[in-house]
């Protein structure tokens, strides 16, 4: 879509699947560049431009303002070495436009398209060597035009990659290539005629462009390409990376594209003749969005939450098995499971396998085993049960089987304390929705125990004796004794951070519930399915129950006389909607007084200065100045598909204000305090909105909605 002059200026990823690689860049006068495992943009950019017929060299400003280290190397830079002319071409003469596989800047006659295509991940089970080469390959494309047909004097246009200060780039040709290489892990490449250059800066390549070597010293390599008089120019780059051996550390893998390819130049090469199919595959992601039935601004929050998903992803060769990963953007913890279970409708859409690859890793090697106890009387512990870590190292550092790097032993409900019921809810609820969705009934014949263990565990959360029991946890883990646990939103206060008694944890439960329901029927365990059926109804009647008619809401903790009202109480109800239980979250179904409820109650809370800002963003909590755009786009889509409200359009037009001004130095970001991000840059998990593709309206969900008064 195209962008208006004001929202043209931020950063994104453009990154190859699985390769946790980047070229960040475009906020004007804003460093970086090309990058590798990177937890924030780098200190280079992108030099595009060209130089007009006085000799002015005009560039687009993607990069920041760099000195090179020239100076330490002489004391006086000699008259002859000063710069050319050169003009940074105004924002307002930049036109973008922001599609889901491209991102295209226009400055006159000068072009410049960043290609990231991607498509569903074939399953290393079941798909052919060439399709996992294919898919694997670290690369990106750089498609660069210039219209000269007007022009009376051939024009050169230059595409440059700077680093920074004192990284250096060797300059490679062969097999019909020129191209730059830094430290054999990341560089680009052309098969157009061009000429490669390696300087202090793209003005002192163009003042020597007749040079017999490069000079080595300089930290900005490029291509130069020539346009003739009367004609336009079209040339393609490909960009790519390239880590060879074990990369982790505690688990030693390495990158599954390194079964396919030997080297930096291999990657680059194999892009570029197969250039044609990547290229169509873009083509048909950006067709998909601009089809559907959204507005301008979600189909631009879609793109720009893809971009930063795969600048995280990594695909590991385990020892000859697949592991996916996908890191926590700038904190880089890895499998973060709390991500994942945002992450899961992505990933269920494109490649299935990916979500069984996860959960099988935390049943292997991230998960524990632990006692309970009642806050009220810490001294006596009680049976717990199975549950998981919040995820599986940081930083390509695994941390040892049934660990995690974030948890920390003895905190009370405050951040890096554990998320043990929590994370059991996200196991059930994912492998709920994934056998829902692909009848792999051999996965779940082979977690029968685990889902077991994991129904007995939940239900000693809320309470070890039946008799007690409400549905919801009042039990906190061992690992946090004399403390207590938190959810993920454990930067907020204690209206989403505490998980004892909170609505927003309250409904995964009754979700995970029915998804053990679900999936017990389907082992033919008809015992146990009724029992969590039971529980299931439980949960609900605790829920309604709970409702205040003086406050308009359920209050957020079911303790203490909290009086905070929350958006994602009604956050549970996507995982029996994704799972095709219609039934379940019907105002007509078993559970209909449960749906009236949370409809009555988001109806009342959906107000400004309770939760919504002025601008009308979301406000996930009326008591925390701190929203997430992921969980805000899971919302709207259950508000809409679920409870058949209608979201005002304004609200998505303030959260894309918040990304492109709020967070335009650090591509995607997820937490935003009154629209300024504010931690969780360079993000992931915003990819919950890929769920409003299946709206048949986007920005207004089922017909006939249905307004406060009428529901009354």
């Amino acid at each position: 879509m195209k962008l208006k002059p004001e929202q043209t200026s931020f950063h994104a990823h453009h990154s190859p699947m699985g390769a946790y690689a980047t070229l960040t860049f475009g906020m004007f006068g804003a460093s970086g560049g090309l990058a590798a495992e990177a937890a924030l943009p780098g200190e280079g950019g992108l030099s595009v431009g060209f130089i007009d017929s006085d000799g002015v060299i005009n560039e687009l400003p993607l990069l920041g303002i760099q000195e090179d280290d020239r100076s330490s190397y002489v004391d006086q830079i000699e008259e002859g070495a000063a710069k050319e002319t050169h003009r940074l071409i105004p924002a307002a003469e930049i036109k973008r436009t922001y599609d889901w596989a491209t991102d295209r800047f226009e400055a006159g006659n000068l072009k410049i398209e960043i290609i990231n295509p991607f498509y569903s991940l074939p399953d290393p089970a079941c798909s052919s060597y060439e399709d996992q080469r294919r898919a694997s390959c670290p690369a990106g494309f750089i498609r660069l035009s210039f219209d000269n047909r007007s022009g009376s004097e051939d024009t050169t246009v230059f595409c440059g990659f700077p680093l920074k200060q004192r990284e250096r780039w060797r300059l490679f040709e062969s097999d019909g290539m020129v191209g730059g290489i830094h430290r054999d892990s990341m560089g680009f490449a052309t098969c157009e005629s061009a000429k490669p250059f390696v300087h202090w800066s793209i003005e002192d390549a163009l003042r020597f462009p007749n040079e017999a070597d490069p000079f080595l010293l300089g930290d900005t390599a490029g291509l130069l390409f020539d346009v003739a008089a009367g004609r336009t120019g079209e040339f393609l780059i490909a960009y790519g990376f390239y880590l060879g051996g074990n990369v982790t550390y505690g688990k030693p893998m390495k990158y599954w594209y390194s079964r396919y390819f030997q080297s930096v130049e291999n990657v680059l090469g194999y892009a570029l003749e197969h250039a044609e199919y990547y290229l169509d595959e873009a083509v048909a992601r950006d067709r998909e969005l601009h089809v559907a039935e959204l507005s301008d601004a979600q189909k631009f929050l879609i793109a720009h939450a893809t971009h930063s998903y795969y600048g995280s992803t990594q695909w590991f060769d385990d020892g000859g098995k697949p592991r996916w990963v996908v890191n926590e953007g700038e904190f880089r913890m890895m499998n973060t499971f709390d991500l994942t279970v945002d992450m899961l409708f992505y990933e269920m859409r494109f490649n299935p396998w990916t979500v069984r690859n996860v959960l099988e890793q935390f049943v292997a090697e991230y998960s524990y085993y632990d006692e309970l106890f009642l806050p009220d009387h810490p001294g006596k512990m009680y049976p717990g049960g199975l549950t998981f870590t919040h995820d599986m190292g940081v930083a390509n550092h695994f941390t040892p089987d049934g660990q995690s790097s974030y948890e920390v032993k003895g905190l009370d409900r405050e951040c890096f304390s554990f998320m043990s019921c929590e994370q059991l809810t996200n196991w059930i609820c994912c492998a709920g929705v994934y056998f829902a969705q692909t009848d792999d009934f051999q996965f779940l014949e082979k977690h029968r125990q685990v889902l077991l263990e994991c129904f007995a565990s939940l239900l000693n959360r809320d309470n070890p004796n039946p008799e007690k029991r409400n549905g919801i946890m009042a039990f906190e883990s061992s690992k946090t004794w004399p403390g207590g646990e938190i959810t993920t939103y454990d930067s907020l206060d204690h209206s989403l951070g505490q998980s004892r008694g909170n609505t927003y944890l309250a409904g995964k439960s009754w979700a995970s519930y029915l998804a053990l329901n679900h999936l017990f029927k389907q082992l033919g365990m008809a015992d146990e399915a009724d029992e969590a059926y039971v529980a299931a109804e439980r949960c609900a009647a605790t829920l309604v129950a709970a409702y205040d008619d003086q406050l308009g809401f359920i209050p957020a903790v079911l303790e203490r006389g909290n009086e905070s009202a929350i958006i994602p109480a009604i956050e549970g109800l996507i995982f029996p909607h994704e799972m095709g239980l219609e039934a379940m979250v019907s105002f007509n179904g078993p559970f209909s007084d449960y749906i009236y409820t949370l409809q009555k109650h988001l109806l009342n809370i959906l107000k400004t200065g309770v939760c919504l800002y002025e601008d009308g963003g979301w406000k996930l909590s009326s008591t925390a100045d701190n929203s997430w755009m992921s969980k805000i786009g899971l919302c709207q889509y259950v508000a809409r598909q679920v409870l058949n409200i209608s979201v005002d359009p304004r609200s998505d037009e303030a959260h894309m204000d918040w990304q492109v001004k709020g967070s335009a130095a650090y591509a995607c970001s997820d937490q935003f305090v009154s629209g300024k991000a504010r931690g969780s840059c360079y993000y992931p998990r915003i990819v919950t909105n890929i769920l409003w593709l299946d709206e048949q309206c986007g920005t207004c969900g089922k017909a006939n909605k249905v307004s406060e008064e009428q529901m009354r």
